[in-house]
């Protein structure tokens, strides 16, 4: 399982989706509860949304959908548990972005996005390059010039070594020329409080972890990964609006099905999935936490996928990220 190239990912979307007329006549139902693996660990961001979606899915597929937190072994132990399972249908894997960047860091993983089919996006997010209110920086242009004159008096934070975080700290530090210690957290909301004390000045957090000290002040945001800004901070540009490239690749989390589930059944869920993130309670959740819905075909997270593989082994090549 290593790997994600363009032949894997769209010969196994081919496989579970042959187009609208190979699922005529042949719509499936389940008829026992669902398991959707996560491998994440309880109260997490990811949690908080896999369960906010179950609920939606329960009532839309009729069956009860129960999410299974499997976070052990950095998310291995679950990834491969859903990419082990029968493709019945009765297992769904709910991922967010690490499970295709992961590998691309540190190619001895054990797993790989190419195991499974994509069925859908549930949303999309950024990772937002902010600074404390101690900071005088008002602008990205301001951020650049105080940490070029006095990177001394900077720590560039991430929420964690080989996440999109660090490789978007490595990659503006590379080419902005800034010369920032980079420090690793575990987790966002441990960075965020360390900024609040002033431990720390700057910042790549996600816009999930972020956004509540974003809209509350605490937390200034100077620029979003990707060419748009994001809906949920549309004050804040992009890097790609701020003239930086190779920041497009998103945070998400997506739903896939184990390789060689039928096509009936992938297009049943696809479709449960997008109805689901259709809904005003789940679209608003969303927002509210920092998260764009999304709710598109398999065949656009397919092609989602092959282009953010590309570049972020690009960018992590040009960065010389190495496993920790």
């Amino acid at each position: 399982m290593r790997g994600v190239g363009r032949r894997p990912l769209l010969a196994g979307l081919g496989a579970a989706i042959a187009g609208p007329a190979a699922a005529q006549g042949q719509e499936w139902r389940p008829d026992r509860p669902i398991r959707m693996i996560l491998p994440n660990g309880a109260g997490s961001g990811a949690d908080i949304v896999a369960r906010a979606l179950a609920q939606k899915l329960s009532g839309i597929l009729g069956q009860s959908v129960v999410v299974d937190n499997q976070p052990q072994g950095v998310g291995a132990v679950g990834i491969l548990a859903a990419a082990r399972a029968r493709p019945d249908g009765q297992t769904l894997m709910c991922a967010i972005s690490s499970i295709l960047l992961a590998p691309l860091v540190d190619p001895s993983l054990a797993y790989d996005v190419r195991s499974f089919i994509p069925v859908s996006q549930v949303h999309q997010a950024a990772t937002v390059l902010c600074v404390s209110p101690q900071v005088p920086a008002r602008s990205f242009t301001d951020f650049v010039a105080l940490a070029r004159t006095t990177p001394e008096r900077f720590t560039l934070a991430t929420y964690g070594h080989g996440t999109a975080s660090h490789v978007h700290a490595a990659l503006l530090s590379r080419r902005a020329r800034l010369g920032v210690e980079v420090i690793h957290y575990s987790n966002g909301p441990t960075a965020i409080r360390d900024m609040a004390a002033d431990h720390i000045r700057c910042a790549f957090l996600d816009s999930g972890s972020g956004i509540g000290s974003f809209r509350d002040g605490q937390l200034r945001p100077l620029a979003v990964s990707g060419r748009r800004r994001l809906g949920v901070l549309p004050d804040v540009p992009s890097f790609g609006e701020l003239g930086f490239p190779g920041f497009e690749p998103a945070i998400w989390q997506a739903v896939f099905l184990p390789l060689n589930t039928p096509a009936p059944i992938v297009g049943t869920i696809a479709a449960a999935v997008r109805n689901a993130v259709a809904t005003p309670e789940l679209s608003e959740r969303l927002r509210n936490i920092g998260f764009e819905p999304v709710g598109g075909t398999s065949q656009e997270l397919a092609a989602m996928l092959i282009a953010e593989r590309a570049t972020w082994a690009s960018t992590i090549a040009e960065t010389g990220i190495r496993p920790a």
